[in-house]
């Protein structure tokens, strides 16, 4: 399956215009906001329909088919996400994907071997009070870092930090020693 760009052309009339204008700052406006908030945008891709609405104060973007999502050197793909902004700051508050699984792989700058991980939903959002990157993997959770391996029924990990900030059983799992002990 090929990925699908949106493209719409303007021709001369006013109102392909306009909704050119309004479908650019909906969609592209957000991700260049993103990259000022976090140094880096949140890039995207999918196969199927993209629909944004406006619920509870928030603008909501729900796309299908073939996601991928994609933030410093954070990957994800699943069936369909949603992405999440405030209407006000048009800050992106989080994203969500669902799959068969969803799909996680990070890689590091510093060539270390990439976590990776799959469930039936992810959650990627940054925590409000300290700024790190969240992932929760929810239903047939499971995340492979080089430090551990671990399935449990949800996990929360914090990406920058190679950490597992927590997780709900029930939960099998390993340790690796990173000093040869």
């Amino acid at each position: 399956m090929s990925h699908r760009e949106i493209m719409l052309t303007p021709n001369n009339s006013l109102a392909p215009k306009l909704l050119y204008s309004l479908f650019s700052a909906m969609v592209f406006l957000p991700g260049i906001l993103m990259a000022a908030q976090s140094q880096s945008p949140v890039n995207w891709s999918a196969d199927g329909e993209l629909l944004v609405t406006v619920e509870n104060n928030r603008r909501i973007l729900r796309m299908q088919d073939n996601v991928r999502i994609s933030q410093d050197g954070i990957d994800i793909s699943g069936n369909s996400a949603i992405f999440e902004y405030t209407l006000d700051t048009q800050e992106l508050l989080r994203v969500t994907v669902l799959g068969t699984p969803v799909n996680y792989t990070q890689t590091s700058e510093s060539g270390a071997e990439p976590v990776t991980g799959n469930s039936d939903t992810l959650i990627f959002y940054d925590d409000e009070l300290t700024e790190d990157t969240i992932i929760e993997m929810i239903g047939n959770a499971f995340i492979k870092s080089p430090s551990s391996t671990m399935n449990c029924a949800s996990i929360i990990y914090i990406t920058e930090q190679d950490l597992i900030r927590e997780a709900v059983g029930p939960c099998q799992g390993a340790l690796t020693s990173q000093n040869g002990m």
